[in-house]
């Protein structure tokens, strides 16, 4: 049974902080964070859960300030009045400039412009900072002219992340601008944190602050289960792009049935985007007992992303190469101790080990098919031993204290 994507998800995220309305404008604060990202609204994507991880596991007594956009969940919420957003004992101040929602990548404007716009807007009601964050290259560069601060610059892509031919971003078309762009700032920026290994390398010769950082998954929502409830349902979790390639998770699916077709395999998939119309009809091509054997869940809180992971045998991962930065997702996966089956490009990390937590394949659905059929059998505690040491405390603490070592 599948689902057809909704206007607007309803999901409620109940891990969310506490918000107060309202609250006195903070005078200074230790980091500025400029993202298109809503506090209290959890959207797809490897930047929108690394700023919860950074807010959730900041030092105690590090004053954070966040000015990014309004999903529309928050009643009585107004655009340029300050929020203070609690986590247990963590905190942070907000700032919606703009409303608009970052996981919908159905829009004519770049999400990035109208922040900026509404950056500009109410930039007299920033706060003095010691630094100033920002995990794009068009919004840093305007945070830059319009902020006085040290920069922190996160990049989270490879060297052509989005640039290549299978990004779904504007930039696309713009390769060789966001190349100078983006090192124009890494030349600029007093911290650079990027998220893949080989691009770190590479930058370096810009800068020598460059540091690299594996990303996390939090253990607040990602907890180790030795057996799988249901070894035969493999899950897919990310945005329903080009990139991501989502329909050959389908098929896949269709070839697990031909080469073993009375083993019970299902294909639960997580996840919205411009794909999803191209999904729906490709389940609905499939014959009547498959197409029921496939589950399109859209949009889930974090939450409920974790708990499916939990009750699922295999994690599938179809990216295309070029794209990935360091794989959120697949950590997530995998600490929660599904084996994982992906494909060349995916495991930019270097996370799987062939045969012993996973499998790395080629792209035809047939090979994936197999590796799925031997990922059943991989002792789940060594996909979660893997990524143990990628606990969201643990490195937090390190990025925000200025070291990755």
């Amino acid at each position: 049974m599948t689902t057809t994507r909704p206007e607007r998800p309803t999901w409620v995220d109940t891990s969310g902080p506490d918000v107060t309305l309202g609250v006195p404008a903070p005078r200074s604060v230790d980091r500025l964070v400029v993202h298109q990202v809503d506090p209290a609204r959890p959207s797809p994507g490897g930047i929108d859960s690394c700023l919860r991880g950074l807010l959730r596991y900041a030092p105690v007594g590090m004053t954070i300030a966040v000015v990014g956009v309004d999903v529309g969940t928050v009643a009585g919420r107004r655009l340029g009045s300050w929020e203070l957003h609690r986590w247990g004992s963590r905190s942070a101040f907000f700032l919606p400039v703009a409303t608009l929602d970052p996981g919908d990548q159905r829009r004519r404007v770049p999400h990035s412009v109208r922040l900026v716009a509404g950056l500009t807007r109410f930039r007299g009601r920033l706060p003095s900072a010691g630094v100033v964050q920002a995990h794009r290259a068009d919004v840093a560069t305007a945070v830059h002219a319009l902020v006085p601060s040290r920069l922190a610059y996160f990049i989270h892509n490879q060297a052509s992340g989005l640039t290549g031919d299978t990004s779904d971003s504007f930039w696309r078309r713009l390769g060789a601008s966001h190349e100078r762009l983006e090192r124009r700032l890494v030349r600029r920026a007093d911290d650079v944190v990027v998220f893949n290994e080989d691009y770190a390398h590479e930058l370096r010769d810009e800068n020598p602050a460059v540091r690299f950082s594996p990303t996390w998954y939090d253990p607040q929502l990602v907890s180790f289960r030795p057996e799988a409830p249901d070894p035969h349902r493999i899950v897919w979790v990310g945005r329903l792009e080009a990139p991501k390639d989502p329909v050959l998770a389908v098929r896949v699916l269709e070839s697990l049935a031909r080469r073993s077709p009375d083993t019970p395999w299902s294909l639960d998939m997580v996840g919205d985007g411009t794909a999803m119309g191209e999904l729906e009809r490709t389940v609905a091509g499939l014959a009547p007992e498959l197409r029921r054997r496939v589950r399109l869940l859209g949009r889930l809180s974090p939450h409920d992303v974790a708990a499916t992971m939990a009750v699922s045998g295999v994690f599938l991962m179809t990216s295309h190469p070029g794209y990935e930065g360091f794989p959120r997702v697949l950590v997530e996966a995998m600490a929660t101790g599904l084996p994982a089956v992906v494909t060349h490009g995916s495991d930019t990390g270097g996370l799987v080990d062939q045969g012993r937590n996973g499998f790395v394949c080629g792209r035809e659905p047939d090979d994936l098919a197999r590796a799925v059929e031997h990922a059943v059998d991989v002792d789940r505690s060594r996909a979660h031993a893997s990524v143990a040491r990628f606990s969201a405390p643990r490195l937090v603490a390190r990025i925000l204290g200025g070291t990755t070592r």
